[in-house]
């Protein structure tokens, strides 16, 4: 989940896809270009693994009628605040279907409307949560614009932004995040720069970051400095349970390699059979990276730590 909250990253746990066939013999290796490989074969291997016959056949409609049209205008017109490559807006947007589309949400004989409702939700933000805002042009605005001006089959409400509203699980319409605002309390223990007050944005960012955590699904906030990515993560890491969760916090620096990563990524780890290793015990294990941009980019253009981490959320191992 990509959030304009650019020079720092906070990573928990960026998606990009890649497709690479291996030879069984020799050391071949065929590279696809993404973009000649288009975002339909993924979508219907994604869309196959659905177990309803109704919603495979809707979500299907679904992203013939919104994606050529998103990817198209996205191209040309709009800044983000990091270059995404068109697969990894998509799989972002399978991702959040996969969160949304809940049995509480969408049950079995739900009518049609129900998931273009959390489709348009999902894809408003898988296109649009990484929009830049510069000092002449929020392209946030210009995104929501341009989006309630060409889809008008589901309407946000008509004050703000399309990315000012959630739907409420109970009435399954458009409500303000600023509904969910908690109270906020002071604890006069807590350090200063460890606080966290509630705001609209830190709401909505919580929202994804938890149903996305739920499903194991790795989260990158990106923005400037100081904007409270760190506080933001760190806040959510300490509400998981204790006893079903175990958090590793990961600092990256310039000297960062892969192989010191290997070794912090591995230190948390117990052997479990073989060669498998894992958390201890039945608990899932968290990595929080901070300062993902912080190594050095080596002269081919890489960067050694980001090509283990991509290895492991490629094929879950390294």
């Amino acid at each position: 989940m990509k959030s304009a909250v650019a020079s720092r990253v906070k990573f928990l746990h960026c998606s990009c896809f890649y497709s690479a066939v291996g030879q069984e013999k020799g050391a071949g290796i065929l590279y696809i270009n993404p973009s000649d490989l288009g975002w339909n074969p993924p979508v219907s291997s994604w869309i196959d693994r659905r177990e309803i016959q109704s919603e495979r056949a809707n979500l299907t409609i679904l992203f013939d009628k919104y994606l050529p049209i998103c990817l198209d205008t996205l191209r040309t017109r709009f800044k983000k605040i990091i270059p995404i490559p068109e697969q990894s807006m998509v799989q972002m947007l399978c991702y959040l279907l996969e969160c949304l589309l809940a049995e509480e949400n969408t049950p079995p004989d739900c009518p049609k409307e129900l998931y273009e409702l959390y489709f348009v939700f999902a894809a408003v933000w898988a296109f649009g949560g990484s929009m830049f805002r510069d000092q002449l042009v929020d392209y946030r605005v210009e995104f929501s614009k341009w989006w309630v001006a060409e889809f008008k089959t589901i309407k946000f409400p008509s004050q703000g932004t399309v990315f000012d509203f959630y739907i409420d699980p109970e009435t399954k319409k458009f409500e303000p995040w600023s509904k969910l605002i908690p109270q906020f309390e002071f604890d006069p223990e807590m350090p200063l720069q460890a606080c966290l007050v509630p705001t609209t944005e830190t709401v909505r960012v919580r929202y994804f970051m938890d149903r996305l955590l739920e499903r194991r699904r790795p989260v990158m906030l990106v923005g400037n400095a100081g904007t409270g990515k760190s506080v933001l993560v760190g806040d959510k890491l300490c509400s998981l349970d204790t006893d079903a969760y175990v958090v590793k916090k990961v600092p990256f620096n310039y000297y960062t390699t892969s192989a010191m990563l290997q070794g912090m990524l591995e230190k948390p780890l117990e052997k479990k059979a073989g060669r498998n290793y894992g958390p201890p015990g039945t608990k899932k294990l968290v990595y929080f990276i901070d300062d993902l941009n912080m190594p050095e980019v080596d002269a081919y253009g890489t960067v050694q730590p980001h090509t283990l981490i991509r290895q492991h959320l490629d094929y879950g191992h390294w």
